[in-house]
């Protein structure tokens, strides 16, 4: 027996000696332009061992290359790539996919790390912009976030909406990042479109539970956008026209093929709103650009930069008076990235950043009489500026091992309600201002310890945040955990669990189509908001059919929520913004999500529905008892289908349904002293009708001489359903009867008895786009 167990041991020695591992390294990169692919596959089928590209396409895996066997290398939208490891003569190995889809029904092993039922990523959802530019699209543009918005937890607040309500939460408590950048408003067109450019880029997710360690500050969602980097190869551009706006992007190489460039402009094409008889004028435009320098094999330099504004102008004049009245409000966000490759083991990554919000309000009115000239002037600002730093670390000391450990500080410069009212009455002036500057000071230290097992697999994580404002500092530890317990080849289940703490807050009124919007920080009054989020889900991948299921619940407590006082606003307060909340609030969310997704094939799409609730309650509020939340939707249900009939036409639909959105309205109406006073019932305790809409589109693209065109023909709301946007109460006009005056004769109306009335915006709505690429 002895010496059994001796050969045995010698055996085992003899064999790891001459087996010849070997950690691989990498990028994997589009063929046809150079640009790095993210989330791409990397999977050796004989160990079952694989790994998927970071946020930079960058992969490290442990292979046996004195084996036989292949690397299997997949990206959705990308053809395949093998190779076989007996041809791999180096450790550094970059892979390079074509772009296509494979119809033949052959499957890749490595397709499989990126399912459903691979990852530890829960709540977690990718499409690829591909899919995004096929879905039907109001005014002909192509829109990120509506496309998420069809997706399970995720509601828009409101018809044609750019805006995402996730899971309970209001927008603000999105972490909405570009290239790592915060932004804090990422609407255009009084929010019925989002700044994010479809054609500038690369890559997209949406992450509502289960946040890894590396992001914070936000306690709902994290959506995580990337700009395209800049073709390699070739100068290419690519531009389209339509009824809401127009663009154009180029790119290509520089500097002998060692860097590349990106710009894309685009702004509003028609001046719509006064077409439509509003007398409103209405500006928009946004401007992307990236640089990326490749200073050696092992380092790589980003400079990625954004700048979008809008402006609304409204004029009203009348014989009596001159108003004149501005709005607008815009981003801008800039960066600079540095990669360095250390080692085969180690990724580093620095980035320095800076990002800015503002919006400002101006009126001037000017009344004129026979012996009066009265003119006011006034202007409210609110302005957030940020400085970020990051610096983070990826080190894998085992092939199933990997920790990511880094540091993150921002410096806010607030201003979140400055106010200047000027008035003139005659030969009297009266002058006031308010001025609300101030800073504060964000940091976090963060660590991932990700491990993958053929049975378990785990990201178990800790992020200590810590904020210094107002003389006041709050410290926190927020720890994060993803489990996948797979079931068997094709079905797993998932666990996490994730706090989070968020130390800016949003103070918004809601319903005018415009934003007014205002950032404010935590004070030592205002304690930060906190979420805790629990979730369980199944998942189950159909290989053969290329079809993946979720089904995921979870569980969510919010605190230190702020909301206006009831009657009070920040115009005219020229007081602390802290006056005119009520603070301390909490919230339960919880809900169920099922999610059918088909990725590859001609015919694509997915099909999502989700139950949940939601809830608030604020002591000084309805009475201090729980009310719903403005935006719960207690059944929505989501369909998304594309077909490829031919390489010339492609057509696709959606449908969506929902359950109405709670609202306040008055329920008693009494005559007190001869006024109309009304009485509300207890907050949002009044439903809206349903919400259902069906959209259709056919894409026909053809290859031209110069390179390509796609004539695009939408049509929404096919079935012209008038969906509600707001109620309001009105006495219609029924007629007028003739009275007698002390001029004579004269006409009174008559008026119908009070009743509840029913806007909406868009019916039955065609529109056409064109888009190019050279």
């Amino acid at each position: 027996m002895k010496g059994i167990t001796l050969l045995s041991i010698l055996s085992f020695l003899a064999m790891t000696l001459l087996s010849q591992t070997t950690r691989l390294s990498g990028f994997v990169y589009d063929e046809l332009n150079k640009e790095s692919l993210i989330g791409a596959s990397v999977f050796n089928p004989e160990s079952g061992k694989g790994t998927v590209t970071n946020s930079y396409g960058y992969y490290t895996i442990m292979v046996d290359i004195s084996a036989q066997g292949e690397i299997q290398i997949s990206f959705t939208g990308y053809l395949p790539l093998r190779m076989q490891l007996k041809d791999i003569k180096k450790a550094e190995i970059d892979f390079y996919l074509k772009p296509g889809i494979s119809l033949t029904g052959v499957n890749i092993v490595s397709e499989e790390l990126t399912s459903v039922n691979k990852t530890t990523e829960t709540g977690t959802i990718r499409l690829s912009i591909r899919e995004i530019k096929k879905i039907p699209n109001l005014f002909g543009e192509v829109d990120i976030i509506k496309a998420f918005q069809m997706t399970p937890g995720v509601q828009s607040g409101g018809e044609a909406k750019s805006e995402m309500y996730v899971r309970g939460g209001s927008p603000d408590q999105n972490l909405i990042i570009l290239d790592d950048v915060p932004l804090y408003y990422v609407a255009h067109f009084g929010g019925f479109l989002s700044v994010f450019n479809a054609d500038a880029i690369s890559d997209v997710k949406l992450i509502k539970s289960g946040f890894p360690a590396r992001y914070g500050g936000r306690l709902s969602s994290v959506f995580d956008v990337r700009m395209k980097e800049g073709n390699m190869e070739k100068f290419a551009g690519q531009g389209s026209l339509g009824l809401l706006s127009s663009k154009l992007l180029l790119e290509g190489p520089a500097f002998n093929g060692k860097s590349s460039f990106m710009i894309s402009a685009r702004r509003n094409t028609l001046p719509l709103l006064r077409l439509m008889g509003t007398g409103i004028g209405y500006n928009f435009h946004d401007l992307n650009a990236k640089f990326n320098y490749k200073l050696t094999d092992r380092d790589r330099l980003f400079f990625s930069f954004y700048q979008g504004n809008d402006a609304v102008s409204i004029k009203n004049k009348t014989y009596y008076s001159n108003l004149k009245s501005t709005v607008s409000w815009g981003n801008l966000a800039g960066a600079v990235r540095y990669n360095k490759i250390v080692n085969d083991k180690i990724f580093t990554n620095l980035v320095l950043a800076v990002s800015q919000y503002q919006y400002s309000n101006k009126l001037k009115n000017e009344i004129e009489s026979d012996s009066t000239i009265q003119i006011v002037n006034n202007q409210l600002t609110s302005k957030v500026r940020d400085l970020l730093f990051k610096a983070e670390v990826s080190y894998s000391p085992l092939a199933n091992y990997r920790i990511l450990s880094g540091y993150s500080g921002i410096l806010h410069h607030i201003s979140p309600n400055d106010e200047v009212y000027d008035a003139e009455f005659n030969d009297k002036k009266v002058h006031r201002n308010y001025s609300s500057g101030d800073k504060s000071l964000e940091n976090a230290f963060f660590t991932e310890h990700e491990i993958s097992l053929n049975n378990f697999s785990i990201n178990a994580g800790l992020r200590i945040p810590h904020m210094y404002v107002d003389k006041t500092s709050y410290l926190f530890a927020e720890p994060r955990i993803n489990t996948n317990i797979p079931l068997n080849q094709q079905t797993s289940v998932k666990l996490s669990y994730a706090v989070t703490n968020q130390f800016m807050h949003l103070l918004s009124y809601s319903g005018t189509g415009i934003p007014n919007d205002y950032w404010m920080p935590s004070t030592g009054n205002i304690k930060p908001g906190r979420s805790a989020q629990y979730s369980l889900s199944f998942a189950r991948s159909f290989n053969s059919k290329n079809i993946e299921l979720s089904v995921e619940t979870y569980y969510k407590e919010l605190s230190g929520l702020i909301a206006f006082r009831p009657g009070y606003s920040l115009t005219g307060a020229f007081s602390s913004w802290e006056s005119v909340v009520v603070s301390n609030g909490k919230g339960i969310n919880y809900g169920v999500e099922f999610f059918l997704q088909k990725t590859k094939g001609r015919s694509t799409g997915w099909a999502g529905l989700t139950i949940a609730d939601a809830t608030r309650k604020f002591n000084e509020l309805n009475g201090g008892k729980a009310f719903p939340f403005k935006y719960n939707r207690l059944l929505d249900i989501n369909l998304v289908w594309n077909y490829e009939i031919s390489a010339k036409i492609i057509v696709s639909a959606t449908w969506t349904y929902g359950s109405g959105y709670p609202v306040t309205i008055a329920s008693k109406r009494i005559d007190l002293e001869g006024q109309e006073v009304f009485v509300y019932d207890e907050i949002n305790s009044f439903h809206m009708r349903d919400y259902h809409r069906m959209d259709v589109a056919v894409n026909f693209p053809a290859k031209t001489r110069w390179g390509e065109r796609v004539w695009t023909i939408s049509i929404y709301n096919v079935y012209n359903r008038k969906n509600p946007y707001y109620y309001y109460y009105d006495r219609k006009i029924l007629g007028y009867n003739e009275v007698t005056s002390p001029s004579g004769f004269d006409f009174e109306a008559v008026y119908d008895n009070l009743k509840l009335y029913q806007k909406s915006l868009f019916g039955f709505f065609p529109s056409f786009g064109y888009s190019f690429k050279f």
